[in-house]
């Protein structure tokens, strides 16, 4: 009797262990697989890096990769009438048939402040075609504050087209709840993007991004 019990142990060990072989076999040698769904950390404003090629992308696809808030088409940017720096009456209207991108900043902004120097090179690069830095300066002081910051500054990526905005009156007018935020404008007059918060604007992806407006309208 024990003799039988032993042999039918040994059975089921053996069946054990050719079972456990064949499901090690299987896991090493036959692929998992792919998780569906997961993206790379990094928030939501994860940026294409300088060396992707980014030319075969339509322009949703590389905004929607650059974290660039798509906005919804045929919105047009609201009209309005500002002092430049030199004390001139500007319209955003004025930039009609130009790529815009309306920054709203302020000479006290931490952000704006680490975020201009990619806009200076944005605007080295595009400055001759038909492209336009609106920059909207929210400081209460005026030009009392800003003539003399951008004096100092040396930045000039605003040209004719930094705007003061002293009572608030633009920001209010694009629910403006902090600075720096950014809208890209297309050469009809309307919003395609908006950015909330600090940016740098000279990555390849957003270089391609303003490559493929000025080639599309």
């Amino acid at each position: 009797m024990t003799g039988k019990i032993l042999k039918k142990w040994k059975w089921y060990i053996a069946a054990g262990i050719l079972a456990a072989a064949i499901g090690v076999s299987v896991f090493l040698f036959f692929p998992r697989p792919k998780q569906e769904g997961k993206k790379p950390s990094g928030g939501p404003a994860l940026q294409v890096s300088d060396t992707k090629t980014a030319g075969s992308e339509s322009i949703d696809n590389l905004m929607s990769s650059l974290g660039i808030h798509k906005v919804k088409e045929g919105v047009e940017a609201p009209g309005f009438e500002l002092n430049n720096l030199e004390g001139r009456k500007v319209r955003l209207k004025d930039y009609r048939g130009k790529i815009v991108l309306l920054n709203f900043m302020a000479t006290w902004c931490h952000w704006c402040r680490k975020e201009m120097p990619s806009l200076q090179k944005l605007y080295d690069q595009f400055k001759d075609k038909d492209f336009v830095i609106v920059a909207v300066f929210s400081d209460r002081e005026g030009a009392k504050a800003v003539v003399p910051f951008v004096k100092k500054s040396g930045y000039t990526f605003f040209g004719s087209s930094g705007l003061l905005d002293p009572t608030g009156r633009v920001d209010t007018m694009y629910r403006i709840t902090g600075t720096p935020t950014s809208y890209l404008i297309n050469r009809k007059g309307n919003i395609i993007g908006m950015e909330i918060g600090y940016r740098d604007w000279f990555t390849g992806g957003t270089r391609d991004l303003i490559d493929k407006l000025l080639a599309a309208e």
